[in-house]
């Protein structure tokens, strides 16, 4: 008999056999039990990673984002409940909220004396006031756009919580849109009140003067504001862009509007409040009138000196609230017997530019007296260095630039002239120095001054089309103040063609709305007025050789014959000058004309 004693090692498994076992049962055997230990090692790894799995759990992914906002599941009074007397008041929601500005965005109407206090307790809201509500009187709370989910920020909008202390809710409305004044520009989150005649002290008018006003809400995006659970009453209807919290019209910058009669309310009917929230008015039918308001900013009866600076050397520059007559200055750090500065009024003349003509001045103390009448006094001081360092990349000190008004698009010849801006008036110069070039000759071209200041300089020339030039200026020709001059100047431009342009032909049908009006052509973006004109009946005006574009047509009705546009005064009950604007934005295409109509 054959006894082996065989060592299988594979893997590091040892095995021993006794007996006839052979090698090939002894195979197989190996075999078996490596499939066992690779099956065992197998479920082994697989338990550890289904341990760590349930060990670190992560969050799920996938599902819709939340996009719904908080739903309102009760209100403690309930929503336009009666006869209520709590000064407490709670709204619970299906879900945890936040409140994002408060103070701001939650108001009562009709005011009260002191500001709600609101609390988040769980999923409710609690609003506490310290002060008496009125007998028979309505309340509404306004949210705005406080109430937010807590996980993703979704506002509950249009939220209104309405109560009443009395035996029924009131149930009128009014509604109306707000613009700016002067371009109509649709005004957000601005205060718009209205005042009932129940003050037997202070006249009706008066009281956005005096008092907070009955009812109150807010502007939207657009402009928009709606009030709901009005009583029957004629309001004073006044807009205020409030800007210390007292919703009282008692600050000269605070803009306001307000509407020339009394604002009558019109019924609209409450349907049954949902729980989501939504506003439980229907909305106003379309064939109840809806009040325009224009906000204005008054003038500050006042003449004042805004600012004062010292920009450059030899320059002072003055900003005032009004246009300027009759100003006169004395200096107190200097002798003023002989003149000592150029004044150059800006076009609205509103502001001043002080050309310093006597040498070494570099501060100035002087009385500023307009009509007679001291204003203020300014202190300006700015020594060589801080005025080379406020001009430095834009122009060298004691250096004078030239700019000319072709640069850039070009000269439009047929309407415009070629007009050369120097940085400082001039008072020695030399045109026979100036050279004028083009692909045909060199000459000398006329030149002139526009007016005393002699900062500006006019060329006359016979411009040919689509034609390029070139004016040569050598140094030391122009002379400014000071003695300032300059190094060689060469400007490059080109002439355009009559083809380059479009023009504009307006026939205007005063007979609806007679009176003096200031036409302006404006760049779609009101930024520039290209052309202006007055018209005082119908008929037509051109706007020729315009540039291809987009533009705005826009009337101020100049009720004073000013030849420009005024705010109003609410104490001489004046409404601001009226602004009206073509119905639609023309297109001036290159050598075309264009027609239009407005009546």
């Amino acid at each position: 008999m054959l006894i082996n004693n065989v060592k299988l090692i594979k893997k590091g498994l040892v095995i021993k056999t006794n007996g006839k076992f052979g090698v090939a049962n002894l195979q197989k055997s190996s075999a078996r039990v490596q499939r066992f230990n690779l099956l065992f090692f197998f479920f082994l790894i697989s338990a550890i990673l289904l341990l760590n799995g349930c060990a670190n759990p992560v969050s799920p992914t996938g599902g819709p984002k939340d996009s719904t906002p908080p739903v309102i599941i009760a209100c403690d009074p309930p929503n336009f409940a009666i006869r209520v007397s709590e000064k407490t008041f709670r709204i619970d929601f299906n879900e945890f909220i936040s409140l994002k500005n408060p103070v701001t965005e939650i108001y009562i109407s009709p005011p009260l004396k002191s500001q709600l206090d609101t609390k988040l307790k769980g999923k409710s809201l609690v609003i506490k006031t310290e002060d008496t509500l009125a007998a028979n009187t309505t309340y509404s709370i306004t949210f705005g756009n406080a109430i937010t989910d807590l996980t993703e920020g979704n506002v509950l909008k249009g939220f209104n919580y309405v109560f009443s202390t009395g035996d029924f809710v009131d149930t009128l409305s009014l509604k109306g849109n707000l613009q700016t004044a002067f371009d109509h520009k649709p005004q957000k989150d601005v205060f718009v009140e209205l005042y009932i005649d129940n003050n037997d002290t202070i006249p009706f008018d008066s009281l956005p003067f005096r008092v907070a006003p009955y009812y109150i809400t807010k502007t939207d995006d657009q402009g928009n504001f709606t009030f709901h659970n009005l009583r029957n009453e004629h309001f004073l209807l006044f807009a205020l862009a409030d800007q210390n919290g007292d919703l009282i019209f008692n600050q000269p910058s605070e803009k306001i509007a307000f509407f020339d009669t009394l604002a009558i309310p019109f019924y609209n009917p409450i349907i049954k409040p949902d729980t989501s929230g939504k506003d439980s008015v229907q909305p106003a039918k379309s064939d109840f009138p809806s009040y325009q308001l224009f906000l204005y900013e008054e003038n500050d009866s006042l003449q004042r000196l805004l600012k004062a600076t010292f920009p450059k050397e030899g320059l002072a520059l003055l900003a005032f609230r009004f246009p300027v007559k009759n100003l006169r200055l004395v200096p107190l750090n200097f002798d003023s017997v002989t003149p000592w500065f150029i004044q150059e009024d800006s076009p609205q003349r509103d502001s001043v530019r002080l050309w310093i003509t006597r040498p070494n001045v570099d501060s100035l103390i002087a009385k500023i007296l307009i009509n007679n009448k001291i204003i203020d006094t300014i202190r300006l001081a700015v020594t060589k260095k801080e005025s080379q360092k406020k001009s430095a990349g834009k122009e060298k000190h004691g250096v004078i630039t030239i700019s000319n008004s072709a640069a850039g698009a070009g000269l439009n010849q047929f309407k415009n002239k070629l007009t050369l801006t120097f940085s400082y008036p001039l008072i020695r110069w030399d045109f026979t120095k100036v050279l004028l070039i083009s692909s045909k000759d060199t000459t000398h071209p006329e030149m002139f001054f526009p007016d005393s200041l002699k900062r500006q300089v006019i060329v006359r020339h016979n411009w040919e089309e689509d034609n390029n030039y070139k004016i040569i200026i050598p140094d030391s020709v122009f002379f400014g103040i000071h003695n300032f001059t300059h190094d060689s100047v060469k400007m490059e431009f080109r002439t355009k063609g009559e083809n380059d342009f479009g023009n504009l032909i307006l026939s205007m049908k005063m007979e609806k709305r007679p009176g003096n009006y200031i036409v302006q052509l404006l760049n779609e973006a009101e930024t520039t007025i290209y052309e202006e004109k007055t018209i005082s009946g119908s008929g037509k005006m051109r706007f020729d050789f315009m540039p291809p574009g987009k533009y705005k047509i826009k009337a101020i009705h100049d009720r004073n014959n000013n030849y420009r546009w005024d705010t109003g005064n609410y104490k001489l009950h004046i409404q601001p000058e009226e602004v009206i604007y073509y119905q639609k934005v023309v297109e001036i295409r290159a050598n075309w004309d264009v027609e239009e109509t407005w009546d």
